[in-house]
Order: C-alpha cells, then sequence, then structure tokens
C-alpha cells in the first residue's frame, strides 16, 4: 500500500502566482525603481532656480573708508536660462527611463511567474515521484516477505531471498532520494511565495493555456531592448544638448550710502565653449545608442529563437505524454500484476516479477518527467511571448 506524503498546505499554480508576486523582493525592486523614475521625471521638468546676492562694499579700511559713510550695498537677483532644448532634453530622457522601468517591471513579472509555474510543475513531480518510491518499497518489503517464504518452504533457493533484499535495499535508497527531492521542491516553491509551511504541496490541475499572439506582435524581451534604445537615442539628444553654453541675466539695484543715492545694475554672463564642448559625452551616448540598436537585433533573434524552441518542445512532450498515459501504461501495470500473482503460484521465477515491476516503475516515472517537460515547455512559451 502506497504512503502518501502529507499536504498541510495545498497550493494551486493561480495562487503560487499570486502570492509570489506579492512576496517577490524581485518584484518590490522593479517597483521601487518605477517610483524612483517617475520622480526623475518629474524632476526634470523643473527650471534652475535664481540667484540672489547682497555685496557690501568700501568699509573698514583706512582714510574715508574706515567708518561705514562711504559704503555701496548691492543688491541683484541673477537667474540662469538653459538653452540648446536642455530642459526638453532631460524631459525626453526622463520619460525614456520612466517607460523602460515601466516595462523592467513587467519584464520581472513574467520572469517570476515562469519561476514559479516551473517552480510549482517540479514539486508536483516530485511529489509524484515520492508516492511512486513509496508504492515500490511497499512491493519490495512485500517481495521480500514473499521470497524469504518460499526460501523457507524449500520451493526457491536462497538466492532468491537474496535478490529480494538487494532489491529491497535499492527501494529503501530511491526512497530517501525523492523524499530528498520533495522537500528541495517544496523550498524552492516555498521561497517564491513567500510559504514556511514544511509540509508545502502543490495542487494538480490542467496545463495553462496561453493566449494567441501576432506573428508580428512584439515580446516583452523586445519591447524591453526597444526602451533601452529609445533612451540611448533620448541621451544622444541629451548630450547635445548640454554642449550649448547657457546664459545667465542678472539685475540689481546699488545704494550710495555717502550720497543717498541709488543706481540700477544689469549683467549677463556667457561661457565660452573654447576647451569642453561636451564631445566626449556625445560620441559616449552615439556608442551606447548603437549597443542598443545592436540589442534590440539580438533581442528579435533571441525571442524568435526561443518561440520556436518552446513550441518544438511542447509538441514532443504533448506527444509523449499521450503516449506514455494510454494503452502502454495500462498494459505494464497489468503486467506487473500478473506477474505477481504467477510468482506466488510459482509460474513466474523471481527476475520475471522484478522485470515486470521495473517496467511499470520506468513507465510512470517517464510520464511524470513527460508531465514536467510539458509544463516547463508551456512555462517557457509563456514567457517568450509575454507581452
Amino acid at each position: 500500500m502506497s504512503v502518501q506524503p502529507a499536504l498541510a498546505e495545498p497550493v494551486s499554480l493561480s495562487d503560487a502566482l499570486v502570492r509570489g508576486q506579492e512576496a517577490s523582493p524581485r518584484i518590490a525592486r522593479a517597483k521601487a525603481e518605477l517610483k524612483a523614475a517617475e520622480g526623475r521625471a518629474t524632476q526634470a521638468g523643473v527650471r534652475p532656480n535664481p540667484t540672489i546676492s547682497a555685496e557690501v562694499e568700501n568699509f573698514s579700511g583706512t582714510g574715508p573708508y574706515r567708518t561705514f559713510g562711504q559704503t555701496e550695498t548691492t543688491v541683484a537677483v541673477s537667474q540662469p536660462f538653459e538653452l540648446g532644448g536642455k530642459r526638453r532634453a532631460r524631459k525626453a530622457v526622463a520619460a525614456a527611463e520612466r517607460e523602460l522601468a515601466r516595462i523592467s517591471l513587467r519584464s520581472a513579472e513574467a520572469d517570476l511567474s515562469y519561476d514559479i509555474i516551473v517552480a510549482h510543475a517540479e514539486l508536483r513531480a516530485a511529489e509524484d515521484r515520492a508516492v511512486l518510491s513509496q508504492s515500490v518499497l511497499a512491493r519490495a518489503v512485500e517481495l521480500a516477505r514473499i521470497a524469504e517464504t518460499l526460501v523457507d518452504v524449500g520451493r526457491d533457493p536462497p538466492l532468491t531471498k537474496l535478490r529480494a533484499d538487494a532489491l529491497l535495499a535499492e527501494a529503501k535508497a530511491e526512497s530517501l532520494k525523492t523524499m530528498a527531492q520533495l522537500m528541495s521542491a517544496r523550498q524552492k516553491l516555498a521561497l517564491f511565495i513567500g510559504s514556511d509551511d514544511p509540509e508545502l504541496s502543490a495542487v494538480r490541475q490542467d496545463i495553462l493555456s496561453l493566449p494567441a499572439l501576432a506573428a508580428d506582435a512584439q515580446s516583452l524581451d523586445e519591447r524591453l531592448a526597444a526602451a533601452e534604445r529609445d533612451a540611448a537615442s533620448a541621451r544622444v539628444r541629451q548630450a547635445q544638448a548640454e554642449g550649448v553654453p547657457d546664459i545667465t541675466a542678472s539685475g540689481g539695484v546699488r545704494n550710495f550710502r555717502e550720497s543717498k543715492d541709488t543706481a540700477f545694475i544689469v549683467g549677463v554672463s556667457i561661457p565660452l565653449p573654447v576647451f569642453n564642448r561636451n564631445r566626449g559625452n556625445i560620441d559616449a551616448a552615439r556608442a551606447e545608442g548603437e549597443a542598443a540598436e545592436a540589442q534590440l537585433a539580438q533581442a528579435r533573434l533571441d525571442t524568435r529563437f526561443s518561440r520556436r524552441d518552446a513550441e518544438l518542445m511542447l509538441s514532443a512532450a504533448n506527444e509523449r505524454v499521450s503516449a506514455l498515459s494510454g494503452v502502454g501504461l495500462f498494459q505494464a501495470s497489468e503486467a506487473a500484476r500478473v506477474a505477481e500473482i504467477g510468482y506466488q503460484q510459482g509460474k513466474f521465477t523471481l527476475i520475471e516479477l522484478i522485470d515486470a515491476q521495473e517496467a511499470l516503475t520506468s513507465a510512470n516515472l517517464k510520464l511524470i518527467e513527460a508531465e514536467l517537460d510539458r509544463a516547463r515547455a508551456l512555462a517557457a512559451l509563456g514567457r517568450a511571448n509575454a507581452q
């Protein structure tokens, strides 16, 4: 009789996906980065602050300047004026980086969904292997008991019991291995969804359905690369704008204490672009733009390959599941049942019974692996088609 693992917290895939999005540090980080990008976008449109200055001249010197009688006091306000479209360029860069952060958040969500789908499927497979290994162990225990009885009554030679004991030892070792794999799979999914249940279990459910996708639709990775290219292009324009000197205009009032007169002052200052025209930053921004363009081209190639590869793997996995879960599995199960009855009745040898049982175990393991491969292929195709 098989022993079912304790299932303290059965988790469906849909629940795991929701809980994972809420508990994931990578999603929290991506959301914070988007919030930061939104803050920079707000700040990018702000104009430079004016500057107020005050000067007091002609005091604490010698002669008539020993006191404050000859003091000249000037109060002025200066205002920088950005030229070359700097403010517009800053806003364009900030907007492009905000869009990049928004798509990066969506990419992080898609990556996490892929990881959770695979982890959920791996836990389901690990549970199936654990149940199967417990069933194999139970059969091995029963077989060792029967073999001992038959040897004691003199029907089978002592070698039969030795072979049955060896089979039992192998079954115990395999059971320990599958339980360790089950614990590892539980821990992996638990970390993704923020669960501390040591007996976490994955609920079996139907395979995911994927939405139809237009042949020319951009994948999420392509959109991310395109956003990086747009941001790089905006940085080129910003670097060019930074090479244009700004003007600072000032105006104020000067007071002559001795004569009690006042006068207005105005001024303007313009940096001379003799040494620094921002050429290095412009060249660097253009090179980064070329790199981003190449990355977009690579993303298109990777997307085509990923989609095609996932479709092929999914098709192959579906065919394997269909073949392994049909007549073949039933025949293997029936052969093992008949061989067990026949061995107890003396119609089959121990080797024949072992072969039949191993064939059934192998068929079940192959079906588990095929279902796991199908889930992985579905996850990969979903990630490749993510919008």
